[in-house]
This record gives structure tokens, sequence and C-alpha cells, in this order.
């Protein structure tokens, strides 16, 4: 049986990404719905007679129309969500988002007008940075909207919106003019700029660094330097080796944390195959790390992890989003897996396995469902060697729901083309930068090697397991 450390999983406590309270959530949907309903009805750019979306969201409507089978399920799944509170929040008590047609101009809306904007009453609830997942939420936790979003076709088309809205509104100075001010829906308002330095000081109780001293800004400027909502998203401190310094360095025995985190999961005796889609969410190693057209991947690698100990931790909305290696030795295998983007098991989804009267689906859709989508979302695997007493090193940085962009570091970008470990690999060393999420995102996992024994810095009380894990600071240690 797989060990589990057990971890503080109140609905959006997970994350930080969307709201414990569904009331929060489901009242910023409802107030995007009646804007776009007010919305004059007209042609994508003025067009005569062409279609009233942008035209990857016409993809999608022309996939959805193209099978039978494809629209009864973009029907069904939301017609399958509960007709009564707290899901039906208009006041005419009909559901929020109608259904799929009404889906599309939602999602025109988003794509081409917002950016994730600043909000106290988003941040205590967690709603912050995931319109799309938000208006998808209750849809993708039915039977048939699980169905839905595991179709590659479908999640090809809603990554091509994605993409675009990134393109459009989240790396220009569009989203640097709509949400990077000093508005109290910018981040650099009073309020966000308080709690921007609480978070990015996890350890410091009294005098915590500044914001703009902590980090590679501009405070002079309005928009704080920034040149879009990503670049702020991905922001690098100013003095890394002082602020986040590499602990245990040259000890081979000490793996550091490589994201800036908070422990989601720890399971020892990982099975190679498992049941992930289940309560629990077991880790699956072997899906895990092999992508659908990585045939060819050597099962002897999958081989070492299985029986090992597999460590998962989530990075909150106001995080550091940049990875570094938790170890030092050479990168043998980098590669981005394409995979779902608005997936969630139905175990936390509105079917009752249990039939437990108090069930009731996660509000959060990425949250809960951690375990789960580090097999089939979006993501970035590295193998490690470090030649030394940690042995074979995995690990897996995981795109959570809208933008799930995982960036492999320039250093290691040739590594993408090969088939399986390469013997050569590029030397790393440990704490070094090796990529980024943009926005969206984010879990990440470290597998270790069946033989490696390891005790973690939260099993000896050295750390908090309910606060955030500085990067590059102590981890586990290797056991001798």
């Amino acid at each position: 049986m797989a060990a589990t450390i057990p971890t503080t999983k109140s609905i959006g406590s997970v994350g930080g990404w969307l709201p414990p309270n569904s009331n929060v959530m489901l009242d910023w949907v409802r107030k995007l719905v009646k804007k776009v309903d007010d919305a004059p009805k007209t042609p994508y750019r003025g067009r005569p007679g062409g279609s009233f979306y942008p035209p990857e969201v016409k993809e999608l409507q022309d996939l959805i129309e193209s099978t039978v089978e494809h629209r009864m399920l973009a029907s069904a799944m939301f017609d399958e969500v509960p007709n009564k509170p707290p899901y039906n929040r208009d006041p005419k008590g009909t559901k929020t988002i109608r259904g799929y047609r009404h889906m599309l101009r939602i999602m025109s809306c988003i794509m081409t007008k917002v950016a994730p904007e600043w909000s106290q009453d988003g941040y205590d609830n967690g709603l912050i940075g995931f319109p799309f997942n938000a208006i998808l939420d209750w849809p993708m936790a039915t039977p048939s909207g699980y169905a839905f979003f595991l179709k590659a076709d479908v999640n090809e088309k809603f990554k091509n919106i994605l993409n675009t809205w990134k393109t459009n509104i989240l790396v220009t100075e569009v989203s640097r003019d709509l949400v990077l001010t000093k508005e109290p829906n910018g981040w650099f308002s009073e309020q966000a700029l308080k709690v921007l330095t609480e978070d990015s000081n996890p350890t410091t109780e009294s005098d915590p660094i500044p914001f703009d001293v902590l980090f590679k800004c501009d405070k002079t400027d309005p928009h704080y330097g920034f040149a879009s909502w990503d670049d702020f998203f991905t922001r690098s401190f100013r003095n890394m080796d002082v602020d986040r310094p590499v602990e245990e360095k040259e000890d081979e025995y000490w793996v550091v944390t490589s994201c800036e985190s908070k422990i989601f999961s720890m399971q020892r005796n990982v099975n190679k195959l498992d049941s992930f889609w289940l309560k629990g969410q077991p880790y699956s190693v072997k899906e895990m790390v092999v992508g659908p057209d990585d045939s060819e991947f050597p099962d002897d690698t999958v081989d070492k992890f299985v029986g090992g100990t597999v460590y998962q931790a989530f990075l909150s909305a106001t995080s550091y989003h940049r990875w570094h290696s938790p170890v030092k030795g050479k990168v043998v295998y980098a590669k981005v897996i394409d995979g779902t983007l608005f997936s969630e098991p139905p175990i936390n989804g509105f079917y009752n396995p249990d039939d437990n009267p108090d069930h009731k689906p996660d509000p959060a859709g990425p949250d809960l469902s951690q375990g789960y989508i580090t097999h089939v979302a979006t993501r970035a695997v590295y193998f490690i060697d470090t030649e030394g007493p940690a042995g074979l090193v995995g690990a897996v940085y995981v795109g959570m729901a809208d933008v799930s962009t995982c960036e492999i570091g320039a250093k290691f970008k040739r590594l993408e083309k090969q088939v399986g470990l390469t013997e050569e690999g590029v030397e790393v060393e440990k704490g070094e930068e090796i990529g980024m999420f943009h926005h969206g995102g984010s879990t990440h996992c470290l597998l270790f090697e069946k033989d490696v024994k390891l005790l973690f810095a939260f099993e000896t009380g050295l750390k908090d397991a309910d606060k955030n894990f500085p990067i590059r600071s102590k981890l586990a240690q290797v056991q001798q």
C-alpha cells in the first residue's frame, strides 16, 4: 500500500486558485455572463454575415457540431448540472451558463477582453487567474463533461483558444494596462502588494522584504517595469543567492525544493500502473512520465521508480513560478507532454460512488484533482542522473487548466528531440533554474527510485507542512 502524508485539503486551500466558497466564483461568472448577455450580438470584428465568434472559438463550435457524439456530450455536460442552488445562480432560477453555444460566447469575451485581475475577496477565496476554468467548473464535474474533456481533438481546440488569449492579451501591453496598475483591481494596489510581499516571505514573521526589493522590477514605473501579465507572472528574484540560497549545496545526500510550494501529497511504494482516477488518486508511474506518443520510451527507466517515492507540491497564485533543479547531476531527459486542459476525475464530480448524502463536487476543479491531473494534463518531464546516493531523480511540472504552458529552459531544449534517456546529458547544478510555468499551472512532483530511502524535512519537524517551502531550501535527506 502507498503511504500518504495527509495535508490540509480544504476546498480552495489547495493551490489557492479557486474559491472555497462557491458563491464567490459563481457571482463572478454571473457578472461576466450579464455583461456578455447585455452586449449587442455582432459578427466578430464587424464582418457582415461573419461568425459571432473569433476563429478559434468558431473552430471549436464546428468540431462540436461535426459529430453526434461531440454535440451530445457538449450539450449533456450542461444538462447534467443539477438545476438547484448553488449550481443555478441566475435570479430566474436558470443555470448561469445555459449551454455550449452560450459557453462559446462567454469564452469569446474572455479571450479578447479579460486579463487576470487582483481582488482581495477573490484572493481570500482563491479566485485569481482562472476565468476559463471558472465557467467550465460545473460542466467538467458531470459524467458527460468527464468524457468530453478527455478527447484529444477537443483539447486541441481549447489549446488554440487559450494560446490566442495568451498571444493577444497575456503577453501584451493590453494585460499590462488592464491589471498591472495601482487601481483597486490592479496587482500593484496597496492590498495586492501587501499580500504579494507576505506570500514571498514564507519564513519571515516580521520585517518582510518588500516586493520591489525582492523581485526585479521598477517601482517608479506605473506598471513596475513589467511589459505584460506574463512578464509579471514569470518574475525573477533580484538576488536569488541571498534571498533563496541553495541549502546544503555541496551535500549530495540532500535534495532541495524545486518550486516555491506547499506539500499536497507524499506516497511511498508507488505502482507502475494504478487507478489514479479513483478515490485517493494513487500515483501511476508509467502514466505520469510517458506520453501517448512515447511508445519507444524504455520500460526499464519506469521500473526504477516502481516501489519508490513520489512527492507532490503546489504553487499558489502569488508564487514565484520558475523551476530549479532539486539535485546536482546531468539532465538526461526533458520533454513536454501535451495533455488535457479541463479534466477532473469522476470522484470529484457530481457522481457519488459511496452514496454519501454529503458528497459535493469540487468547486475548485483542478485543486482536489492534483494527483489525477499529474497523469493526464500537459506537463514537462525531466530525469536527472545524480550519479550519487539520490540516484536517478524524476521531476514533473504540471499545467492546471487555462494556459497551462510549461517551458523547458533553453539549456535543455535539445533534449526534447530524443527518445528515452541520453547518456551524455546536460550538466546541472543543484538549485539551477531549468524552466518555468506561464499563466496557468501549477503543481509538480519529484520521483525517487525504489532503493532510495528519504527522510523529508516535514517528517522531522524541520518544516511546517502547512506553509510554503522556500525554493532551493532543504526538502529531503537520502538515508545512508
